[in-house]
């Protein structure tokens, strides 16, 4: 019942955030600041006690996909959130606000009890799984600056004086934001594959090899296009297509095997 509760208040406040921001998305002096950090303060705590009722029971830890999404999404919405106090991310708050809002509902009918009796990992494997969620977040956060950048540009090109006079961040300090999440994300992911290879068995084992693959190639992905900016200038919508394809493939090699196993053939 308490988790019931937990996520009906999670899922209403990051729903009543949402439609804060949206409503004065393109208002001169954008959303309410006090507002926006209220509804989304008390979304973020439901959410926090919400992941912690919901990992540690009585019967052991649930590590279930379910669970490592919703860790995901929280760590990734109080990054915006806390990255919104000091520069506009009128566009980013929604966004996050709404899939939150989506994921955390979904969560009470999606089958997930992976229960594990006692946690005892060692530190290298620690290490590689807090890098790799990081990197994630971090990388996933630079793919929604990237999507801000191409809707700013777009509209900017068409004259669109709504635009001109929102609330919404310049281009080019988005840009320079989309670019410094990206190297950052990009090496944090990079110590993360060395970590795996380094101090882990098994990284191209069958059960492991298709992460392992997908993740390398997003990798790869991911270090061409920051080359290629710093070397040749690259930007625009080839830039951001390719990083959110890249993005789209390490989430893969994230969740997509286990969603598969845990939800679709619902193998505990």
């Amino acid at each position: 019942m308490l988790i019931i509760s937990l996520t009906i208040i999670a899922s209403l406040f990051y729903v009543l955030a949402t439609s804060h921001v949206l409503s004065r998305l393109f208002h001169r002096q954008g959303p309410s600041q006090k507002i926006t950090i209220i509804l989304s303060t008390v979304a973020i705590l439901a959410h926090m006690l919400l992941l912690v009722n919901s990992v540690f029971r009585a019967e052991g830890q649930d590590l279930s996909i379910v669970n490592v999404a919703l860790l995901t999404c929280w760590v990734i919405v109080l990054c915006v959130t806390t990255v919104s106090l000091k520069f506009p991310a009128t566009l980013l708050l929604p966004v996050v606000y709404g899939f939150a809002a989506l994921l955390t509902i979904s969560s009470l009918f999606i089958p997930h009890h992976i229960l594990l009796n006692s946690i005892n990992v060692e530190l290298a494997l620690v290490t590689h799984i807090s890098l790799s969620l990081l990197a994630y977040c971090i990388l996933i956060i630079a793919t929604l600056y990237g999507v801000q950048f191409y809707f700013i540009d777009k509209r900017l090109k068409r004259k669109d004086l709504a635009i001109v006079h929102s609330h919404l961040p310049p281009l080019m300090v988005v840009e320079r934001q989309l670019y410094q999440l990206l190297n950052l994300g990009t090496v944090l992911l990079s110590v993360a594959l060395i970590t795996g290879f380094v101090f882990l068995d098994g990284m191209f084992a069958n059960e492991f090899i298709h992460k392992t693959t997908l993740s390398l190639v997003a990798w790869a992905i991911f270090v061409t296009i920051a080359v290629g900016h710093v070397k040749r200038g690259w930007r625009g919508k080839i830039v951001v297509v390719s990083i959110m394809i890249a993005a789209f493939i390490l989430t893969l090699a994230y969740f997509g095997s286990r969603f598969i196993q845990e939800v679709v053939l619902n193998k505990f």
